[in-house]
């Protein structure tokens, strides 16, 4: 099927999202302006004689940062003035690991064998001892000459070691630091390049700052070496316990979190692992809470992607260089009746932000071009000139933001595939909400433009039209035909089957 793609600027942000967007803006008109750059653009004689064959790529990766934290981020509102919006663009779980390990390797939870944050099914240690981390978009990009930069969250159970004893990072990067368990913000340590350094608990330790500031000291020396560079920023930010930067304690005062058509609303229908009673308003009251402590963390944020566009300004080397945001998975906060969590296959946890600007990237235009997290690594490649191994389930979505893309060869895929093992019963893991908060049991999921269909492991079911049911709260699977159950079923196993670009490629695409 021939991708679509949508062209007006308005739709980079959702309708559903301007009252929010009105709000954050009243509450803090230093937050819109944080949005202006203040590094002047650089005279043609400034500019870094670059290759322009070999763009850099520099990639921020927020974590649970859900589509309705957008309006909260002026600097990431302008990128989708200046570049393409993705509004189509899901993760393959949404859980840390999992969802990370298929940004790195490009494939799917099946190929990958990480299901999980810890165990035998996930988290680093399962990563490193499949040898995943020698097969990422670091390896490949390396390999082409890039000089590679990690920093913040790398997966769930990697560590940094001590002080004059750190551990050993993945393979692929050039320089990094890299935290582990650092959600806290405060009172750290950072594997900086083999070094172990431990921060406090002053407001400038703040880790997204810190982040931040060397990821602009990265682009700096990268840049007057004149070298091409791929550099991940990987926040912490906004995941919980939600932690705000001192500067931004006091923003935001009356913001709720947001009252959707979905919200303390249990879906008709609704599946068994959904037993949780009506939200009370105690919780209800938490949730506001820990939304307007989450929309402070992004600001930290925003001024991270900020203050990197603006050294990519001031290197001369913002004509050369993709700048793209996302987030690892989303987070849901009352929705569906469901206090505050993520796991599920709804939109509030799998549907994220991806924003691109770049070279050829076209200003304002939104694609509605069914993309996956699994695309990442074949899309860097892509910017790099390089191809991707056939290992990788993923194809790039570069061909999708150019100023033809009539002429795009890039084949749209009908469906996307969510792949989920549960119920997580770890308390040390910290995606675990608790028994109040969503945790189903394992599921596979397919997301299409308009419909979601979730199978469950016990045999049990969803389905939702979301062209009369955008909101996912009637769930007609038993309003379904056999036959369409049935078809249904197939194409989902056909997928989790698929390995390799081409294989699930023709796996994605429904019968005519």
């Amino acid at each position: 099927m021939r991708r679509r793609l949508l062209s007006a600027p308005a739709r980079a942000i959702p309708a559903a999202l301007v009252l929010l967007l009105t709000l954050a803006l009243a509450a803090c008109t230093a937050s819109a302006e944080a949005g202006q750059l203040e590094a002047a653009a650089p005279t043609a004689a400034d500019r870094t004689s670059q290759d322009t064959s070999r763009p850099n790529i520099v990639f921020v990766l927020t974590d649970d940062l859900s589509m309705n934290l957008l309006p909260y981020l002026p600097t990431v509102q302008r990128m989708q003035q200046k570049g393409t919006t993705f509004s189509q663009y899901f993760v393959t779980d949404s859980l840390c690991c999992p969802s990370r390990a298929s940004i790195f390797t490009g494939r799917y939870p099946h190929s990958t064998g990480i299901y999980r944050n810890s165990g035998p099914q996930g988290g680093y240690k399962t990563f490193m001892k499949k040898g995943l981390d020698g097969d990422t978009f670091a390896t490949d990009l390396q390999k082409a000459g890039y000089r590679t930069a990690m920093m913040g969250k790398l997966l769930n159970q990697y560590a940094t070691g001590e002080p004059g004893a750190a551990l050993p990072v993945p393979e692929g990067w050039d320089e990094w630091a890299l935290a582990g368990n650092a959600y806290g913000q405060y009172d750290y340590t950072l594997n900086q390049n083999g070094t172990v350094v431990k921060y406090g608990d002053e407001p400038e330790d703040y880790l997204t700052d810190v982040l931040g500031a060397r990821g602009r000291d990265f682009v700096a020396r990268a840049a007057d070496k004149n070298e091409p560079f791929m550099l991940e920023v990987s926040t912490y930010t906004p995941h919980k316990p939600y932690p705000v930067a001192e500067r931004h304690q006091d923003l935001f005062k009356k913001v709720k979190a947001p009252r959707t058509a979905s919200y303390g609303k249990k879906p008709e229908n609704a599946p068994a692992w959904m037993t949780q009673p009506a939200l009370t308003d105690a919780e209800q009251k938490k949730m506001d809470r820990d939304f307007r402590k989450r929309a402070r963390g992004v600001q930290a944020v925003d001024d991270l992607v900020r203050g990197l566009w603006e050294q990519l300004r001031a290197s001369g080397i913002e004509d050369n260089t993709y700048l793209v945001f996302s987030s690892d998975n989303g987070y849901h906060m009352g929705e569906h009746g469901l206090v505050s969590g993520k796991m599920t296959a709804y939109d509030t946890d799998v549907h994220v932000p991806l924003v691109v600007m770049g070279p050829d990237v076209t200003a304002g235009r939104t694609v509605d071009a069914m993309g996956s997290n699994i695309d990442l690594r074949a899309t860097f490649n892509d910017i790099a000139g390089q191809k991707t191994p056939k290992i990788s389930d993923g194809q790039s979505l570069a061909g999708l933001w150019g100023s033809t893309p009539e002429d795009s060869a890039v084949q749209d895929r009908d469906v996307v595939l969510i792949e989920h093992r549960g119920p997580d019963v770890d308390v040390k893991d910290p995606d675990y909400e608790g028994f109040r908060s969503a945790n189903p049991p394992s599921y596979e999921a397919l997301r299409s433009r308009d419909w979601l269909y979730v199978e469950y492991v016990n045999g049990a079911t969803e389905y939702y039209d979301l062209r009369k049911d955008p909101e996912q709260l009637k769930n007609v699977a038993k309003k379904q035909s056999k036959e369409r159950l049935a078809s249904l079923s197939k194409k989902l196993h056909e997928v989790i089957d698929c390995e390799g670009t081409k294989a699930c490629e023709k796996a994605q695409q429904l019968d005519d």
